[in-house]
């Protein structure tokens, strides 16, 4: 995700305030005006609240995302709660994350990175990373029919029931591998489906897959239809965003650059690096989850465009399907 930019609100907006830590802008109600988290008029969103024993045991979801980041600042908090109650989880970062580092060389950053996603994922509760390595910031000259393809093979080979990444409709996004890699996505999850595609994966023993359910999150204007309650996960949402040690120290030092600029420090941002990182996260992060719960009454919460499985003929075949004999 972009350094210096979270969900419309800049870095300095944020922490260059007379308060460093107040809070941003409560998310404004659903309704009313257009604006960055709903549409003029539409209905209230939906509440996603925890469900108690394993009710999902048995189903797939998979984080699919350019940079290790997106996936534990961007939907942490849901990912860890469905794995809680019974998904199985994957993880697939499309891209190298080579450009996300303070002062490493290229090739220092891509493995630093690589280890950071392989800690985010584990705190997450991930049974397995994939990566496709696609270069960082480069994605808008990659064969979309190509990174189409594999995300096609690992939804068939996965059986990923659920899916979480960009919104491909997001508007006002500006780095071409969120919205690349959502375009992908979106695609991807339609003609896994369809058995004329890549008819040699069926060769090969894989089977058509229908993913049924997609839970998108944009960084600015998007319809919202669901919130989910993150409250008991933002712990382990917290930890998985500090997991992200190389691209939250980059954070951090550009943000001590920009302090020094002005002639200003900010304390709990100096000295031990982790200690810095944890003190940036609860600044840069907490607030904002904050504020998606706080409309709703919830502590933390996540937002998204969820789309569901159609129900458009459940109850005629509830009426009138006879079992095969």
């Amino acid at each position: 995700m972009e350094r210096r930019e979270f969900l419309g609100g800049t870095l300095s907006a944020t922490l260059l305030s007379a308060d460093p830590k107040s809070k941003p802008p409560a998310t404004p109600s659903p309704g009313g005006a257009l604006n960055a988290e709903t549409t003029a008029g539409g209905p209230a969103p939906e509440i996603e609240r925890a469900q108690s024993g394993r009710p999902h045991a048995g189903k797939v979801l998979a984080t699919i995302a350019p940079h290790s980041d997106d996936h534990s600042i961007l939907c942490g908090g849901t990912v860890a709660k469905l794995i809680s109650e019974g998904y199985t989880g994957y993880l697939i970062r499309t891209s190298n994350d080579e450009m996300d580092s303070y002062d490493l060389s290229v090739g220092a950053t891509i493995a630093a990175n690589e280890s950071d996603n392989e800690r985010m994922a584990k705190v997450l509760g991930i049974k397995q990373v994939f990566d496709l390595n696609y270069r960082n910031h480069a994605m808008d000259d990659v064969s979309r029919v190509e990174m189409r393809a594999r995300l096609i093979f690992l939804i068939r080979l996965l059986k990923i029931d659920t899916i979480f990444s960009y919104d491909p409709w997001g508007h006002y996004e500006e780095n071409p591998d969120h919205y690349i890699t959502a375009s992908c996505v979106e695609a991807a999850c339609w003609m896994a489906a369809g058995h004329n595609d890549f008819p040699e994966h069926m060769a090969a023993g894989l089977k058509p897959h229908a993913v049924s359910e997609k839970y998108y999150y944009a960084r600015g204007p998007q319809l919202v239809n669901r919130v989910v309650d993150i409250t008991a996960q933002m712990d382990q949402k917290m930890d998985a965003i500090c997991a992200n040690r190389t691209m939250l120290g980059n954070m951090v030092r550009e943000f001590r650059d920009e302090l020094a600029a002005r002639k200003l420090k900010l304390p709990e941002l100096e000295g031990d690096q982790d200690a810095a990182i944890r003190a940036y996260a609860n600044l840069r992060f907490k607030p904002r989850f904050a504020s998606v719960g706080e409309p709703y009454g919830l502590k933390y919460a996540e937002q998204y465009h969820y789309i569901g499985p159609s129900r458009a003929l459940d109850a005629y075949i509830k009426e009138h399907a006879v079992p095969i004999r």
